[in-house]
């Protein structure tokens, strides 16, 4: 913990108070977190050199309905313990617009953490207004997340917020079904080391144009059905992933894997630079689609450079 209070250069810091009883404990990281924003760390006012941290001790912290609403800059939440697993936070919040962690200040770190939306009954509208478990406001660039699970069921609430767009730097990160963005959304963050579902990364109608190292996810992901135009390493996306299912692959793309129709196949367009990649059946701009781009040592299935 002594390390990654250096890290962002504070001195001073709230520690929640834990009980064996995670309502009690819930209630207690509200407290902790009202009590920070009238903190002075150092004396003086909260910067982004002068930051303050909330530290969430090994628990349970259930919310209830109640959201812990991140609406302060330079106030981060941190696990004190490299296992995220045991700092969670959950709720049961079924309702538009919503989520267990809420966030509007745009400057903001979030660690060590697992982020539930226990929510069972909720009946999705597969938009920007769907409960999650992580719900940014709107846009916030200067976010950093780092080694935090974001969970759900995927069914009725979502891990992140879907159709918004992603610009921080999100590392060491796990999410489901339309994670990072999702439909109709945009990634163009930083992610590193990150995992999502079905439609993740900016998946069916979005655009992927961040930086994304080590990650993987699901069918028509990383810009699938829309645009694939950042650049990606070593990542691994299953079917229409990489613009692919008919979108387009104009970004760089190293030691990347998709699955059938991926890399701007199914009809689509490939017109990014592509190196040491492999797809599927009909990729690279295969299934009727273009292979405009630069293809060095890169394999396709049948059907794949549009042959």
């Amino acid at each position: 913990m002594a390390d990654i209070l250096n890290k962002l250069n504070s001195a001073n810091y709230v520690t929640v108070k834990v009980t064996d009883n995670a309502i009690v404990n819930g209630n207690n990281l509200l407290a902790a977190y009202s009590l920070a924003k009238t903190t002075l760390p150092n004396g003086a006012a909260l910067s982004t050199v002068n930051r303050l941290a909330v530290i969430l001790p090994a628990a349970k912290y259930d919310l209830g309905t109640q959201s812990l609403i991140l609406d302060t800059q330079y106030i981060d939440i941190i696990g004190s313990t490299s296992d995220r697993e045991k700092h969670h936070i959950k709720n049961n919040i079924g309702a538009p617009n919503r989520g267990t962690v809420q966030q509007t200040a745009n400057d903001v770190k979030l660690y060590n953490l697992k982020i539930e939306n226990s929510n069972t009954t909720y009946s999705p509208a597969y938009n920007s207004t769907d409960p999650a478990a992580y719900f940014p406001n709107t846009n916030l660039n200067l976010t950093y997340v780092e080694n935090v699970l974001f969970t759900s069921n995927s069914i009725n609430t979502w891990t992140m917020r879907m159709a918004m767009e992603y610009s921080g730097t999100f590392k060491d990160c796990s999410g489901g079904d339309y994670s990072f963005s999702g439909d109709y959304g945009t990634a163009s963050g930083t992610f590193i080391d990150c995992s999502g579902g079905y439609a993740s990364f900016a998946g069916s109608d979005a655009q992927a144009s961040g930086t994304f190292i080590n990650c993987t996810s699901g069918d028509y992901s990383f810009g699938g059905y829309g645009t694939a135009s950042g650049n990606f390493t070593n990542c691994t996306g299953t079917g229409g992933s990489f613009g692919g299912g008919g979108g387009t692959a104009s970004g760089d793309f190293k030691d990347c894997t998709g699955g059938v129709s991926s890399f701007g196949g199914g009809g689509g367009i490939a017109s990014g630079d592509f190196k040491d990649c492999t797809g599927g059946n009909s990729s690279f701009g295969g299934g009727g689609g273009t292979a405009s781009g630069n293809f060095t040592n890169c394999t396709g299935g049948i059907g794949s450079f549009n042959l």
